[in-house]
């Protein structure tokens, strides 16, 4: 063999390494990941799974490099509609938008039902108390409202005439305003709720106790892209539920992830968050037709809609059916 110097390098020396990478790894290490975005609403643990996802570096297996776009509640399905994302997490208003028959459907659950608790400033402690005041939400048309609303309504307060609803945009925003005194009430999932419980606010209600059945961080995707794209769908898919299974097995890893990612301090509030994350988080990645009977029953009548509303009409959980498989 020739010897080689400081400023050489043979030809074969080079070539071995590349014959290497095609032997062991083939065309996927020169195939360019396909870009893709998804929209949620905000930062906070209902979508930590998502970003699991994508920092144990999931999506990239599935050749896809994923940026991750915060577009509040409703506008949602219009960037979804408009082509400016692929997914969006606004579980609620992709469900509202395809009962009423705009093409979007969900193809997936994060979490099975809502993780939200209706917070009152400190002085009021009942519901009667409420009339009168200022209730905010995050945007019309949303989970926040709907759920907003029914809780009310099952305490005899009437969304449009004894209250103020205010659409106010994020949670952070929500949570600002409340402490400043600006609104009353509104409705929080962790940590904004445990750090407002510290402060001494209220827990007025619960909402899964109203509303067992609701999907919360679901995907949300257009027909066109489910008929057209199935592949980018399932390689997303797979990839969201492996980085669910992954927050749910390692404890510690999720805490310093739930620190990190919402920029906190306080790990045994972490250590809160993550714990009470597993008593919504889906137990299945395709829900019951219980569960499924559960959603349609609610949004029909939260929509006052006549007309019957199909489970294929607003899902499409063909994908997770593969992806278990």
């Amino acid at each position: 063999m020739k010897e080689v110097g400081n400023n050489q390098i043979t030809p074969k020396i080079i070539a071995l390494p590349i014959l290497l990478l095609i032997l062991f790894h083939g065309p996927a290490c020169f195939a360019q990941l396909k870009k893709v975005r998804l929209a949620i609403p905000t930062v906070d643990i209902v979508t930590l799974p998502l970003k699991m996802a994508q920092a144990k570096g999931f999506y990239q297996k599935e050749g896809l490099e994923v940026e991750i776009i915060l577009i509040a509640g409703a506008l949602g399905v219009r960037a979804v509609l408009g082509n400016s994302v692929e997914f969006s997490t606004a579980s609620g208003s992709i469900l509202s938008a395809a009962a009423r028959g705009v093409p979007v459907k969900l193809v997936s659950v994060i979490a099975a039902k809502p993780t939200f608790d209706l917070i009152s400033e400190p002085k009021i402690q009942t519901f009667a108390q409420l009339k009168g005041k200022v209730v905010a939400i995050t945007t019309r048309g949303g989970t926040f409202e709907h759920i907003t609303r029914l809780i009310l309504e099952r305490h005899n307060i009437h969304p449009d005439k004894d209250v103020t609803i205010l659409a106010l945009g994020r949670q952070d925003e929500l949570h600002l305003a409340l402490k400043a005194g600006r609104i009353s009430a509104a409705i929080y999932s962790p940590p904004r709720s445990l750090m407002l419980y510290r402060d001494g606010f209220h827990k007025l209600a619960v909402s899964a106790d109203y509303l067992p059945a609701y999907p919360i961080g679901g995907l949300g995707a257009t027909d066109e892209l489910i008929k057209n794209q199935p592949a980018t769908i399932q390689a997303f898919v797979r990839a969201t539920l492996r980085g669910l299974a992954h927050y749910r097995q390692n404890r510690g890893e999720s805490i310093k992830f739930i620190l990190k990612e919402l920029k906190m301090s306080d790990e045994a509030l972490a250590g809160q968050m993550f714990d009470w994350h597993q008593t919504v988080l889906a137990d299945e990645a395709r829900p019951s037709q219980a569960w499924i009977n559960g959603v349609l029953d609610f949004t029909k009548k939260t929509l006052d809609i006549a007309t019957l509303i199909s489970a294929d009409q607003v899902f499409d959980f063909s994908f997770v059916d593969k992806a278990a498989r």
